[in-house]
């Protein structure tokens, strides 16, 4: 099977096209040809307009890709009806003229027929019976759907390390993350080691599959659900929310069908004082494994 991926170099969106495809290859064998986007999307918009095809040296069976700046080169690049044209994520522009179209159920209230739906993003399953003695902190940072409060996240890491002491903590932020709350966090000898983005790079993934415990600020979406599909228990920190969106409501679902614990702020019974509290997950959910069902839905296409 040929495969044609058109890449925006945004990790985020790789990340879910690479999953989708590393699944793929279990049951088929793959060609993958990758295209890197260098044109601005106006003029790709203009070319496609224009019916301007881009030179190709042979038909894929499924050019594939995710964000917008791959909507039109994709629809651009078919030149036979056999090709299928998958977009992962909602597009921009044209949804109507995509084969299929895989996104969160978030992004849509009706769903078209040539769209399949999944519960928050793609992510690589990692399934792993030997769990080692440590946790993992990821934190994301400045964003519009939660108040990043330094002193309310390190008080709740705080209260985490104080819960399992015996466990062995390594903290991961992001390019989001204030400064203040980086320094904060190095100054902290409660935690074992600090693997800050901007001064070194030790990949997540080599510890994702293998922690007992995921603590997650809800800001990190494709995280949470990268935290889901391995194994190991999931928490989300609290964070407080200024208004409701589509973000809020999916994180409120992982909380409330307990796929995923969670940390609050409450009131002693009777009392005026407030304290953090620690929610349990759901251990009879089973592992997610929304890229499964991603696949087996681009697979049932070439079957009809």
């Amino acid at each position: 099977m040929k495969i044609c991926w058109f890449k925006d170099s945004k990790i985020g969106h790789e990340k879910q096209v690479h999953a989708i495809l590393e699944n793929l290859a279990l049951t088929q064998d793959l060609l993958i040809e990758e295209r890197y986007i260098s044109n601005p999307v106006w003029l790709e918009l203009f070319l496609y307009l224009l019916k301007i095809k881009p030179k190709q040296d042979s038909i894929p069976d499924i050019i594939i890709g995710a964000g917008s700046k791959t909507t039109i080169p994709m629809l651009r690049y078919k030149i036979d009806r056999k090709t299928k044209v998958i977009s992962v994520m909602k597009p921009q522009f044209f949804e109507s003229k995509f084969d299929l179209i895989v996104a969160p159920r978030h992004d849509y209230k009706v769903v078209p027929d040539n769209v399949f739906t999944y519960l928050g993003s793609i992510a690589k399953v990692n399934i792993n019976p030997d769990l080692e003695n440590i946790g993992l902190i990821i934190i994301g940072g400045v964003n519009k759907h939660y108040k990043f409060d330094d002193d309310y996240l390190i008080s709740q890491i705080d209260f985490i390390i104080s819960l399992f002491p015996d466990i062995s903590w390594i903290v991961f932020n992001s390019r989001r993350t204030p400064k203040s709350f980086n320094e904060r966090i190095k100054q902290n000898t409660s935690i074992g080691k600090f693997i800050d983005v901007n001064e070194s790079f030790e990949p997540l993934n080599d510890y994702l599959f293998k922690a007992k415990f995921k603590f997650v600020t809800p800001d990190s979406v494709n995280m949470i659900f990268e935290s889901l599909s391995s194994s190991g228990e999931t928490y989300l920190f609290d964070m407080h929310s200024p208004r409701e969106n589509k973000i809020t409501k999916l994180i409120d679902e992982v909380k409330s069908n307990k796929y995923a614990g969670f940390l609050e702020e409450k009131y002693l019974e009777n009392s005026e004082v407030k304290i953090i509290s620690l929610n349990k997950p759901n251990t009879h959910h089973e592992t997610f494994r929304e890229v499964e069902k991603v696949v087996y839905e681009i697979e049932k296409g070439f079957k009809k």
